[in-house]
């Protein structure tokens, strides 16, 4: 690749405006950092920014040559955007928002700089970026939760074939192994995560797309040039591809492993065959993705045989009829755009030090609202829920979790009893609250943790639920199973003064809270208890604690 020499006397601007973006973005690009390294689902984040950087590289005589009409207000205005997106998220207790406005900004200062069509050349940097940043969990479990499901429907009928006993609940599938009196229950992937390997695939598509593809026919001169090529629907199709191959190979892992379970007992789910499995499952992946490719190759060179002789005989025709004819105002063409070019460079002389320095005022003045915190509110701990709550009475000692488990959950606090009421109905009540939801941490809604743990959730519906001082709200109740057990399950969020049953109106309210009153605390509460021989009578029950604990929550989750 043969570069020109570079010109010094120039470097200080992009210096400028990549170290006042560095002070905008800085914690969000560590909290981001540190999420790839923790987060298996998004540990392929680590891989982007030298990927990225190799594709720049790659591109680098391509980048140089294209056009340079820098679009300075279009720019300018992506680049105040992405800075109020940082504002709001900063604000609002939104990372996805603030991660996504770091892409945006990036976006703004090459519009800036180099013009809109600059953005056609950088559009895979740009899409492995997004793929790096986490979504919303509370999205991400929307989709991963079905796929999960899927999987391990196909893992027990994979199992079955091999004549292995077994049952499947929810997303945990129970074997007996040979000559064993205990149960070992296997889960698809752990509780309140995703298809591990999913986010990972679609990346790895995306990456072998570009590396297989034709590289001079990348880019072409309209906008929409790209739907005319075949290589970009090669690319989205291994990305949708890669859907299914996460739950085929997620599939085949649990069938494996409760193959040998059966065999060899619980210690065929341990030990470095386990975890060698589980990278397997990524190469055999990639193999699948292999053959996909390998076959939308095929179908994309037979079609490009079809189509070089077509163009051949019309090239043939042009050149006998006319030579060219665009060539005439080629020249004028050059001198309109030369001269645009050094208006252009004129303007980014001035503009460079004006953005350098609104990037400086903007990361000023988030960074300081950033930084007073939130609103400290007094509360007492919800150790101190009483023992008595109307006429349920609080049975044996509160339950804990594992250290693992309140890892994952990251509350500030929680409290789960076990509550009797008089006749001897049993119930489980849980509250987890979070001081502050501004760093990722937040509520883990029932809908994607029960059944993970084996749990199938039935007959959806909102239900009102009175207070006895005569405070009405509304919750979610559904009819949860688990082999022979079957209860009714209550919850809703509460915090700052609301209770509402939808996760989504309960994430708005965090963020207007979180502007107007600098606050996003609040908790998640839960109510269960069995059904028995009446459904209706169980409902009632529930609700019933479920109102008395409402009554008393506000000194535990300050309005």
């Amino acid at each position: 690749m043969n570069s020109p020499a570079p010109n010094f006397k120039n470097l200080w601007k992009p210096f400028l405006v990549a170290a006042a973006l560095a002070f905008v973005y800085a914690t969000v690009l560590i909290k981001l950092g540190a999420d790839w390294w923790t987060d298996e689902n998004y540990s392929h984040g680590l891989l982007v920014p030298p990927l990225i950087g190799y594709i720049i590289w790659l591109e680098f005589d391509a980048l140089k040559n294209a056009p340079k009409n820098s679009s300075v207000w279009l720019g300018f205005a992506l680049i105040l955007l992405a800075l109020l997106m940082l504002l709001g998220g900063t604000l609002g207790a939104e990372l996805f928002t603030r991660r996504v406005s770091f892409i945006l900004i990036l976006a703004g200062i090459v519009v800036y700089f180099w013009g809109a069509r600059m953005l056609k050349l950088l559009a895979v940097p740009f899409a492995l970026l997004l793929l790096a940043i986490p979504i919303p969990q509370i999205f991400f479990n929307k989709i991963a939760l079905p796929l999960q499901m899927y999987a391990s429907q196909m893992a027990i009928w994979g199992i079955r074939l091999f004549e292995v006993p077994s049952i499947r609940k929810g997303n945990v599938i129970e074997i007996l192994p040979q000559g064993a009196t205990q149960i070992v229950a296997l889960e698809v992937v752990e509780a309140c995560s995703g298809i591990r390997s999913l986010m990972t695939l679609v990346t790895l598509a995306l990456v072998l797309a570009y590396f297989t593809g034709e590289r001079d026919k990348r880019n072409g001169r309209g906008w929409f040039d790209f739907l005319k090529n075949f290589d970009f629907w090669r690319a989205i199709i291994l990305m949708l591809s890669a859907i299914p191959i996460a739950i085929i190979t997620n599939a085949a892992r649990v069938t494996a492993t409760g193959v040998l379970t059966y065999r060899y007992g619980k210690r065929a789910t341990e030990g470095t065959l386990h975890d060698a499995s589980g990278w397997l499952v990524y190469v055999t992946a990639l193999g699948l993705l292999l053959l996909v490719n390998l076959g939308l190759k095929k179908v994309s060179s037979l079609k490009f045989q079809v189509s070089s002789q077509s163009e051949s005989q019309v090239t043939d025709y042009e050149f006998q009829t006319d030579r060219n004819p665009k060539i005439q105002n080629r020249n004028e063409k050059e001198t309109v755009l030369q001269s645009v070019s050094a208006s252009s460079a004129r303007l980014q002389r001035v503009s460079a030090s004006l953005l350098a320095a609104v990037l400086l005022v903007g990361g000023i003045f988030i960074n300081w609202f950033e930084q007073r915190g939130e609103v400290e509110v007094e509360r007492k701990s919800l150790s101190e829920i009483s023992a008595r709550l109307g006429e349920w009475r609080q049975k044996g000692d509160a339950i804990r979790f594992g250290a693992a488990t309140e890892t994952v959950l990251g509350t500030t606090d929680y409290t789960m009893r076990e509550y009797v009421a008089p006749g001897g109905r049993l119930a489980n009540l849980y509250v987890g609250y979070y001081a502050s939801q501004r760093h990722g941490a937040t509520y883990h809604s029932p809908l994607n943790c029960l059944p993970s743990s084996g749990w199938v959730m039935t007959q959806p519906e909102r239900i009102e639920i009175k207070s006895p001082s005569g405070e009405t709200f509304t919750a979610n109740k559904f009819i949860i199973e688990n082999g022979v057990y079957r209860e009714v399950l209550i919850y809703w969020y509460q915090g700052r003064g609301r209770a509402t049953a939808s996760e989504y109106t309960d994430k708005i309210n965090t963020v207007w809270d979180s502007v107007l009153r600098r606050r996003s605390d609040g908790a998640m509460v839960r109510v269960m208890t069995g059904v028995s021989d009446s459904e209706t009578e169980a409902t009632a029950k529930a609700a019933d604690l479920a109102a008395q604990i409402a009554e008393k929550l506000p000194e535990f989750v300050p309005e």
